[in-house]
């Protein structure tokens, strides 16, 4: 399992969708996530060694992987909504809430998006760092 390997946003198809340089040659799944980082960060230095341990990365934003290609794959924003319905509720075998997946946009620099497929307060832009999360 591959984990907190960085790779980078090489195309933005739309306000929903990036293209990552990683795909199946690099052990990339569907399903997989990344995060969209804004790396400047503050540094992290040791205390006792003085030595930079680390920055605090800023996330952009959180993308799953939905089509794969051998050295790239297209990934999807999406956020889930937890509702509560009064119209399940009092029915012991149902809960009174669900989850809707909706697909949120990315904050895209809309400037640099060049169509394809489909139609922290920064613009994700080209050349931006995108670690992966978890490998399946």
């Amino acid at each position: 399992m591959m984990k907190n390997k960085e790779f980078k946003i090489v195309k933005i198809l739309d306000e929903y969708n990036v293209v990552i340089n990683a795909g199946i040659s690099q052990d990339i799944k569907q399903g997989d996530q990344f995060q969209i980082l804004d790396k400047e960060g503050s540094e992290v230095v040791d205390p006792d060694t003085q030595e930079v341990i680390g920055t605090l990365d800023l996330i952009k934003a959180t993308v799953r992987v939905t089509e794969l290609h051998e050295k790239m794959c297209i990934c999807s924003s999406q956020s889930s909504i937890k509702m509560n319905s009064p119209f399940l509720s009092g029915i012991s075998s149902i809960s009174d809430s669900f989850t809707v997946s909706e697909q949120e946009k990315l904050n895209v620099d809309l400037a640099q998006v060049t169509g394809g497929k489909r139609k922290s307060n920064k613009k994700i832009r080209l050349g931006d760092v995108a670690r992966l999360l978890k490998s399946k």
